[in-house]
């Protein structure tokens, strides 16, 4: 069964005529006769009762044609649908964002493509990084900020901004401004969990510079920012953070910033999407105002 039997079809049992079915069509009326022919061996029902006069749908005809027009009007939807597939920028957009980006940079991301395509919806998760990078895999999101670098064939990868991270604590820990590294392992740490990109970006550091991450004294591992720094201002211990995410907490003198001597911790933002699928337009527009954003080539 092809489109051409189906329109020979429907253009017979309209105009009851083969001869005018083909007039219609502008083919022969033996290629119309044969379109009908081929369909009703195929479905092996009779179509069509034949006279002198006219040509008549028999009832499996008349219930065969409310098919054949719902097959037309789902084809011309979707010639329709996929001619202005790449114009189309609607619907709702997947991404997923480690901590640090999505409550620095997808705010105002967000904010900006809103005011362009106001139609469009967000179903926005929050993961840490190596959470993100498997689900871009997977195609479970289009596309992931993250705050690592990516190693893997599967994913692309574009350096979108620099991130420094710091150290918090309750100001009445009277940590100083810069503090050496062994004096930092004698306070107690209120950890990410792991997988996240500000823990291993950490952890890389002090491996660099010659210590053990087991040295940390741990007492707590959180998986939101918001939780950690709660714990920080009641005293729990202290943390590494990047420095866009507590800036209000400084300013009312809830918490205390410090850095770490001869061990600076800056790390990339990366915008990340699968290598292999093709981005929808919508998901296409909100990446390419990322790179527009951040003036990436």
């Amino acid at each position: 069964m092809d489109f051409k039997q189906i329109e020979a079809f429907i253009n017979v049992a309209k105009f009851k005529s083969f001869s005018k079915a083909a007039n219609f069509s502008f083919l022969s009326q033996p290629a119309i006769s044969s379109h009908i022919s081929i369909l009703e061996k195929e479905l092996k029902v009779h179509l069509f009762d034949r006279s002198s006069k006219e040509v008549l749908l028999t009832p499996a005809g008349e219930s065969f044609l409310k098919f054949a027009l719902e097959i037309l009007e789902i084809r011309d939807n979707a010639i329709y649908t996929l001619t202005n597939f790449n114009e189309t920028i609607n619907g709702n957009l997947k991404l997923a964002a480690s901590t640090t980006p999505c409550n620095t940079l997808l705010p105002s991301l967000i904010e900006k493509f809103h005011n362009m395509h106001p139609s469009v919806t967000f179903d926005i998760v929050e993961l840490n990084s190596t959470k993100i990078i498997n689900n871009i895999i997977k195609f479970s999101f289009e596309i992931g900020l993250i705050g690592e670098p990516v190693d893997d064939e599967k994913i692309e990868s574009y350096e979108l901004t620099k991130d420094e991270l710091v150290i918090i604590s309750h100001p009445s820990f009277n940590i100083p401004d810069v503090i050496d590294i062994p004096s930092l392992f004698k306070y107690n740490f209120i950890l990410r969990e792991k997988g996240s990109a500000t823990r291993k970006t950490f952890e890389d550091a002090l491996i660099k510079n010659g210590y053990n991450p087991s040295q940390i004294n741990s007492c707590l591992e959180v998986n939101n920012i918001s939780t950690l720094i709660q714990f920080v201002r009641k005293g729990f211990g202290i943390a590494v953070v990047s420095k866009q995410v507590f800036k209000n907490y400084i300013f009312l003198g809830l918490i205390k910033e410090s850095t770490i001597k001869d061990m600076p911790l800056t790390r990339s933002i990366y915008l990340i999407i699968s290598s292999k699928r093709s981005l929808t337009p919508t998901a296409k527009a909100f990446f390419n105002l990322c790179k527009k954003y951040f003036k990436v080539d």
